[in-house]
């Protein structure tokens, strides 16, 4: 990548622009307000967009409350936060969208992509890609409805992948301005190799902005994502709590900015501030230490933190013996932990 390369953009309607195109992953029970907001803090100039976990929507619409609780007041941040809906009842997701737009969320992303067992059971997530008449019907209410820009994410299939191109255009044509495609199906795991050439057959059937999703973790494999698929912009999922600075890592080596090393010290800054935000958001000491745990598994797989060979935070049974034990494994002097 040359010095003079430059950053892409994706420009929707009513103004919205995603800049650069690398956006944060909606992921249940990860991207929560803190995580999000932490990432964008961490990484000025390099998040373009991201979006809240995804709110089910099945009896009755959402109402404000639900809506503020996960998506908050994120119109504070520097990027635009979406708000993702999933269901599959197109009155009901797009009276949820009209109440979420009105609340100050700049794009709705709907969800057809989520594979677990219990959402698919039920007929919302991946399970529309076989109901393409519904699909349709959900976005066509939604961008209806809508006064902002409505989205969609997708896994390219279920068991095969041969109607992504079919499926791309029904969303498009349905009137959403924005599709991210994840290059796995449904029935795979996330130790399937994606299949990005199924991220440029959707680039290549329709004409909005296709985003690509799938194992875009590092800035080495964020460019080839872009140059292989010729995909708009990129969504970074679990790469992004391996590595919270990726982001800022593209960005620089993008600009032909010099790659700066992150010390085991900045990790544990990071996880001390993580800790505060949960709990500043109302979370559980129980909650926040199952997420510093499964964070710091994260960070350790992604070759941020050493390998425990003993002692390790993961056994911790408490906030102050997690951050002890952490400080100890890296020789470091912990931070104080609010307690307000």
């Amino acid at each position: 990548m040359t010095r003079s390369a430059s950053l892409p953009k994706v420009r929707l309607s009513a103004g919205l622009e995603f800049a650069p195109a690398l956006m944060l992953a909606p992921m249940e029970g990860v991207t929560d307000r803190s995580f999000r907001r932490l990432i964008v803090a961490e990484n000025p100039a390099a998040v373009g967009a991201a979006c809240t976990e995804f709110l089910r929507v099945s009896q009755t619409p959402l109402s404000a409350e639900q809506i503020v609780r996960e998506w908050g007041q994120d119109e504070a941040l520097a990027v635009p936060v979406g708000v993702q809906l999933m269901g599959n009842d197109a009155d009901l997701i797009a009276e949820s969208a009209l109440r979420a737009a009105h609340l100050g969320a700049p794009f709705i992303d709907l969800n057809f992509g989520c594979p677990a067992p219990k959402v698919f059971q039920h007929g919302a997530g991946s399970a529309l890609l076989c109901d393409r008449p519904l699909l349709e019907k959900i976005v066509a209410a939604t961008v209806r409805a809508s006064p902002v820009p409505v989205t969609a994410k997708i896994r390219s299939g279920i068991e095969a992948d041969d109607e992504v191109e079919e499926i791309a255009r029904c969303i498009e044509a349905a009137g959403a301005q924005l599709l991210t495609v994840h290059a796995r199906l449904r029935q795979d795991s996330y130790r399937t190799a994606p299949d990005w050439s199924r991220i440029r057959r959707a680039v290549e059937a329709v004409e909005i902005p296709v985003i690509g999703n799938g194992s875009a973790d590092s800035p080495a494999a964020i460019d080839a994502m872009l140059r292989t698929t010729g995909c708009a912009g990129v969504m970074v999922g679990r790469a992004a709590i391996s590595d919270p600075w990726l982001f800022s890592r593209w960005r620089n080596q993008r600009l032909g900015i010099p790659a700066a090393v992150t010390p085991p010290s900045r990790v544990h800054t990071w996880l001390h501030a993580y800790a505060n935000a949960m709990a500043a958001g109302g979370a559980t000491e129980r909650q926040v230490l199952g997420r510093l745990k499964q964070s710091w598994k994260a960070l350790s797989a992604g070759g941020l933190l050493p390998a425990a060979s003993d002692r390790t935070p993961l056994t911790s049974q408490s906030l102050d013996c997690f951050h002890q034990r952490l400080g100890e494994h890296l020789e470091l002097d912990a931070p104080q932990i609010r307690s307000d």
